[in-house]
Parts: structure tokens; sequence; C-alpha cells
């Protein structure tokens, strides 16, 4: 008789050892199917976004009313861009360091300023975009001339700063003189 009183019975070492792992992956896969996900990270705080935003274009404001163009260059993503009239586009702010400086030295008394219509923050927290109108007072060599416009600078975030990724300035013809 196969297992009878009599004989013993054959227990394979094999099946005895996988049972306590099998019992733990059992285990280990229900624990995984019980627990929950973990927490989504906290939405970002927009309006927090937004002012921040505001912020560093007021310190590029005021840099651009100093005529202070190592100032207004710091304020662009080494990626930045910026787009404007007859000009190629600059590159990161040693692009627009270079521009401004020139700009600067091509229009001894020009003065700009704009004003914030609106700023957007996307709802990643990690971009924002800023349109707005400008004017420049004294352009041109002898500094008799006034250009006026619209913008749109889309800021990134850089880390824990906020920095411009690209700004485009249009200017709008003057009405001709009679």
């Amino acid at each position: 008789m196969h297992g009878g009183l009599d004989q013993p019975i054959y227990r394979s070492p094999i099946k005895d050892q996988m049972r306590p792992s099998v019992a733990a992956l059992s285990l280990a896969f229900t624990l995984a199917a019980c627990s929950s996900p973990p927490p989504p990270p906290p939405a970002p705080d927009l309006a927090a976004a937004e002012q921040a935003v505001r912020a560093e274009d007021a310190k590029w404001l005021a840099a651009a009313a100093a005529r202070d163009a190592a100032g207004e260059a710091a304020m662009f993503a080494d990626d930045g861009m910026a787009f404007r009239e007859m000009a190629d586009p600059t590159v990161g702010p040693a692009g627009y360091l270079a521009y401004a400086t020139k700009y600067y030295a091509d229009n001894p008394k020009s003065v700009s300023t704009w004003t914030t219509r609106s700023i957007q923050v996307a709802a990643s927290g990690a971009q924002a975009v800023q349109n707005g109108s400008f004017t420049e007072t004294g352009a041109g060599p002898n500094g008799d001339k006034e250009n006026r416009g619209n913008f749109v600078t889309i800021w990134k975030k850089v880390g824990e700063q906020w920095k411009v990724a690209v700004d485009i300035g249009q200017p709008i013809p003057q009405p001709a003189k009679p």
C-alpha cells in the first residue's frame, strides 16, 4: 500500500521550502492591493505665483527705468529669448545684455515703462503669461522719438525663481504728423 501506515509518506524538500515563500508573496500582494496610492502633490498656490511674477516684473521695470542693462539681463533664463523690432532674437542673459548695452548707447535718452494687463499662471504653477502695453520716450540718437506698443512675456520657474522664457514686444505705428 502506498501511503499506508507501514510506509512513510515522501515529502519533497522543495515543496516544503516554497510554502513560506508563497505565503509571504501572497501576503505582500494582498497588502499592496489594499494600500492607498500616495497622495497627490499639493496644488500650487497660483495667486502666490502671480504675485511672485509681479514682483520679478517690478524688478525688471526698475532696472529698465534705471537703464541698467545688467539688471534687465538678469531677469532672463539661460535659454530665455527676447524679440525686439529690427533685431535678431537675443538668447540668455548674455545675449540680452549685449542687446541692451548697445541699445542704450544708441538711444542715450531712452526711458521705458510698461503696464501689465494680465498675468495668467498655468495650472502647474511652473509657467505664467503676462501681457500689457509699453511706452518708450526719448528714443533715437537725439531723444526725440516715442515708441509704444504691446508685449507678451512668458515666465518660467527655474528652481525657486521666476525667469523670462520669452519676451516679445510689438510696436504700434505712430500716426503720421500733419
